[in-house]
């Protein structure tokens, strides 16, 4: 079973804060539990997207920049049944 992270596109303004920061580390921050190949992945295809353009893991995102982030699905843990 596949559980999402988020339900819709996101659309995010980048702050003073978080301006300098690359893209791939942005996503690992925001999306929590999903593994860094699939945040690549989705990167690599375009799906997730700066200013409405495509761009790369390495881009130093700056303030005021709009970023879109699709929905994700990621795969539960399934839980060990523990022997008594």
């Amino acid at each position: 079973m596949k559980k999402i992270v988020n339900s819709n596109v996101q659309f995010l303004t980048i702050n003073d804060d978080e301006a300098g920061q690359r893209l791939d580390n942005f996503l690992l921050a925001r999306l929590k539990g999903v593994p860094k190949s699939l945040i690549y992945r989705i990167v690599r295809k375009g799906e997730v997207r700066v200013n409405k353009g495509r761009s790369k893991p390495e881009y130093k995102l700056q303030a005021d920049d709009v970023v879109r982030i699709p929905p994700v699905r990621v795969a539960e843990k399934k839980h060990r049944r523990q022997f008594q």
